[in-house]
C-alpha cells in the first residue's frame, strides 16, 4: 500500500506515540455524565471519550464508555433529584473499574466533582481522573479545595496522558510522575509538567465501536457524523478560552489521514456526510490550501462541514472548498457593532462577515451562524446591530442563524476583566437547560467565584433574563413571521429592539396576538402591507412543524408534524407579498406592489413549503380546476379551444397536479358538480 501523502508543512505535531511492552493492565471506565435535563436538546457522539478509549485499548487496558446522556435519551437512565448521584455512581462503577475518567464541560464540572467525591467514598481504590474543557481556568488553583473529589486533573490533551497514567498504575510506578496532570499531595498541587505534543497522525482512530454508533447516528442533532481532526486556535478573543487552553497552538491531521478515516466510516457505517470537529479549521491558510487541493483530487463521494472565522476565507477559497466537497460551514459572527467587536478583540467591522454571507450563497455552500448578546457595555444600538447580523444571515440563505448569551467561562480573559461585575444566576439557572439537581446548585452557590460559567456579567447592559427573551424571540422569528419582522424594520421604520420590547410588554399574550396589536398602530401603506405579510407568514407557519417550543430549545431539531395539515391554503391579498419577499435582503413597499394577488401555499414535500402567486384570472381557473380529479381536468381542458385561454388552463392544471402530490393531499379527490371553465 502506498504511503499516504503528507503535507509539505505539517501541523499535526512531531511527538511519537509510546510503545507498550508490559502485559499488565487496569480496567478503565470513561464516563460522560448527564448534561441536559431535557431530551430535546442538541446531542452529539462523545467523541473525546472515543479518542481516549482507543490508545487505552491499544495498550491493553480494558476500557468501556458509559454515556449517561445517551442512556437518558433512550430511557434507561432516569435519575431524580433525590437519587441521581447514587444512580450515576452505580452505573459508572458497574464494570468495576480501577480508573474512572470523567469528561467535563463548564456546565457539568460541579456534577463531576460530586460524582468523584461519592465514588471515592464508595470505592476508595478507584483512581478518579477529570478532563475536558470544563476543567480549564478552575484547576490547578481549586484542586486543594476538591482533593477529596479527584485524584488527577488532565491539564491538556488527554489521549496519551491518561494512557500513560493507566500504564503507570498497572506497572506499579509512581503515577504522580506521569506528565500531563495536576494532583494534590498534602494540600499542595504537584505536576510533572505538560504531556509532550503528539503527532495526531499517529494517534489511533477513535474507538467508534465502544458505543452503539447506529443509535448515535439516528439520534444525533444536528444529524451529521462528527469527525475529530484537530484542535487549537491562534487568535485571542476575550470571551473564549480555546486558544489559551491550547497555548495558542494549531494542530490538525494531514488530509490523507482524514480521508482514510472517512473511508473507514463509510465502509463501517455507510456515512457519506461529515462534520470536521476543529476549533478553527481555517486558522492556517497554508494548511487549508493543501487540504483543499488534496481533497479536490482524491475525495470523490464525501461531503463535509467545518467551522471558520469569516475573515479566514474569501470568495475564491470558498469556491475551492465547495469543489473539494464542503457543503456546510459554521461561522462565528459574534457581534454586529464595531464597538463590541473591538472589545472582543475580533474583526474591526462586519465587512468580512457580509462578504462571507454573499460568497457562501453564490457558491452554494449552506451556512449557519452564531452571534453573542449580553456583552458588557452592550447598549441598545449595539444589540440592534447584532440582531441585524442574525436576520441578515437568514436573508442570505443561512440554514440557521442563532444567538447565545455571553457565558463568562473560567479562564476567559473577559471573565477576569469583569470579575467584580459577575452576578451569580439563581432562578435563571433553569433556562440553561442543564441537569442541575439541588446538591449541584448548592455547590455552585457555595463556590460561585470558582464556577463563573453560572454567572452573568452585568455591566452597562440589560439583565440576563432580557437576553434570554431576546434569544427565544430571535429563534422564533427566524422560523415564523420572518418576512413581517423584516418589513417592520426595513419598511415601517421600527427597529428589531423596538419590536422585541413591544412583544415583551405583551408577554402574557401569544406572539401572533401581540403582533396584531403592534400592527394596529401602523397606518397607510405600512399597515396594509404589514397585514398582508402577517396573513402570508401565518399561512407559512401553518405548514411548519407543530413543536414550536421544542424548536426554540433545540435549533437543530427537525420539527415534527403532529397535527393534520391542510391540503393547501389560499388568500386574496391587495399587496403582492410574493414579489415583495422574493429577495429577503430588502423587504420594502413600493406603489407598484399594490395589486390584487391570490397566494396559494402548500407543502411540496415533508421539508419544503411552496408558494404560488396567481393573477385574478389564474385564480378563477384554479378555483374551477383544483376541486376536480386529474381525469376531469383533462376532459375540461380538451373542451377549450387552442389559444391563450388553453395555455393558462393547462398551466394552472399543472399547478393543481403539483399540489395533489403534496404529502397533505387527501387520499381521493371527491367529485364536484359539472361546470365549465371560466371564459377569461
Amino acid at each position: 500500500m502506498a504511503t499516504p501523502k503528507r503535507l509539505a508543512l505539517s501541523f499535526a505535531g512531531e511527538g511519537q506515540v509510546s510503545v507498550r511492552t508490559s502485559t499488565r493492565n487496569v480496567r478503565v471506565t470513561l464516563g460522560r455524565p448527564l448534561i441536559n435535563s431535557d431530551t430535546n436538546s442538541p446531542f452529539f457522539v462523545p467523541l473525546g471519550l472515543l479518542c481516549i478509549a482507543s490508545p487505552l485499548r491499544a495498550h491493553g487496558h480494558p476500557t468501556v464508555v458509559v454515556d449517561l446522556e445517551y442512556e437518558h435519551r433512550i430511557g434507561v437512565f432516569e435519575p431524580s433529584d433525590a437519587d441521581w448521584l447514587d444512580q450515576t455512581c452505580e452505573r459508572l462503577l458497574a464494570a468495576d473499574p480501577d480508573v474512572l475518567g470523567l469528561t467535563c464541560l463548564a456546565d457539568t464540572l460541579p456534577s463531576c466533582l460530586l460524582i468523584g467525591r461519592r465514588v471515592k467514598q464508595l470505592r476508595p481504590g478507584v483512581t478518579v481522573v477529570l478532563g475536558g474543557p470544563g476543567t480549564f481556568g478552575v484547576f490547578p488553583d481549586a484542586l486543594p479545595r476538591f482533593a477529596d473529589c479527584v485524584d488527577f486533573v488532565c491539564r491538556g490533551e488527554g489521549e496519551l496522558a491518561i494512557t500513560a497514567l493507566a500504564d503507570a498504575l498497572a506497572d506499579g510506578t509512581d503515577p504522580a510522575e506521569v506528565r500531563g496532570f495536576w494532583s494534590c499531595v498534602d494540600g499542595q498541587v504537584v505536576s510533572s509538567g505538560p504531556q509532550p505534543t503528539t503527532n495526531l497522525n499517529l494517534v489511533p482512530m477513535p474507538a467508534y465501536d465502544a458505543v452503539p454508533m447506529g443509535d448515535y447516528i439516528r439520534l444525533s442533532t444536528p444529524h451529521i457524523f462528527d469527525v475529530h481532526i484537530g484542535s487549537g486556535c491562534t487568535y485571542s478573543c476575550k470571551f473564549c478560552m480555546t486558544s489559551t487552553f491550547w497555548d495558542r497552538d494549531f494542530r490538525i491531521k494531514d488530509p490523507a489521514v482524514i480521508l482514510e478515516e472517512l473511508r473507514f466510516l463509510h465502509r463501517t457505517y455507510g456515512v457519506t456526510q461529515f462534520n470536521f470537529l476543529h476549533d478553527n479549521f481555517a486558522n492556517k491558510r497554508t494548511y487549508l490550501d493543501e487540504f483543499v487541493s488534496y481533497f479536490a483530487e482524491h475525495n470523490d463521494i464525501f461531503e463535509w462541514g467545518c467551522a471558520v472565522r469569516p475573515d479566514n476565507v474569501n470568495p475564491s477559497l470558498l469556491r475551492r472548498m465547495a469543489d473539494a466537497g464542503c457543503f456546510n460551514i459554521f461561522c462565528g459572527t459574534d457581534a454586529g457593532s464595531e464597538k463590541i467587536l473591538k472589545s472582543m478583540l475580533k474583526m474591526p467591522s462586519t465587512k468580512r462577515t457580509y462578504e462571507f454571507f454573499r460568497s457562501a450563497q453564490e457558491v452554494g455552500i449552506q451556512f449557519e451562524t452564531n452571534t453573542i448578546v449580553g456583552y458588557p457595555e452592550e447598549a441598545a444600538e449595539d444589540l440592534e446591530k447584532s440582531l441585524e447580523v442574525v436576520f441578515d444571515a437568514i436573508a442570505y440563505g443561512a440554514v440557521n442563524s442563532d444567538l447565545s448569551v455571553l457565558q463568562p467561562l473560567p479562564g476567559a480573559e473577559i471573565t477576569g476583566e469583569y470579575r467584580a461585575e459577575l452576578e451569580p444566576l439563581k432562578g435563571e439557572l433553569d433556562v440553561m437547560g442543564t441537569f442541575l439537581p439541588p446538591d449541584v446548585r448548592a455547590l455552585i452557590k457555595e463556590e460561585a467565584e470558582i464556577f463563573t460559567g453560572f454567572s452573568f456579567i452585568r455591566s452597562g447592559n440589560r439583565e440576563y433574563e432580557y437576553y434570554q427573551d431576546v434569544l427565544r424571540l430571535s429563534r422564533y422569528f427566524t422560523r415564523r413571521y420572518y418576512h413581517l419582522l423584516r418589513f417592520l424594520k426595513q419598511g415601517a421604520g421600527l427597529t428589531y429592539v423596538e419590536v422585541i420590547d413591544a412583544l415583551l410588554e405583551r408577554s402574557d399574550m401569544p406572539v401572533e396576538d401581540a403582533l396584531g396589536e403592534i400592527l394596529a398602530k401602523l397606518d397607510g401603506a405600512h399597515a396594509r402591507t404589514a397585514r398582508a405579510l402577517f396573513t402570508y407568514d401565518s399561512m407559512l407557519a401553518g405548514f411548519r412543524g407543530d413543536e414550536v417550543e421544542e424548536e426554540l430549545v433545540n435549533v437543530y431539531r427537525r420539527p415534527a408534524v403532529v397535527g393534520e395539515k391542510p391540503h393547501f391554503l389560499t388568500a386574496d391579498l391587495d399587496v403582492d407579498v410574493v414579489a415583495m419577499v422574493s429577495d429577503p435582503r430588502e423587504i420594502t413597499w413600493e406603489p407598484e406592489l399594490d395589486r390584487p394577488t391570490v397566494v396559494v401555499v402548500y407543502r411540496a414535500s415533508e421539508a419544503e413549503v411552496s408558494t404560488l402567486r396567481l393573477t385574478p384570472g389564474q385564480a378563477k381557473m384554479f378555483k374551477a380546476l383544483m376541486p376536480r380529479g386529474s381525469e376531469e381536468r383533462e376532459a375540461l381542458l380538451a373542451q377549450v379551444a387552442p389559444g391563450r385561454l388553453r395555455e393558462v388552463a393547462t398551466a394552472v392544471a399543472g399547478l393543481c397536479a403539483r399540489i395533489d402530490a403534496s404529502p397533505d393531499a387527501p387520499g381521493r379527490t371527491p367529485p364536484v358538480a359539472d361546470s365549465p371553465l371560466p371564459a377569461t
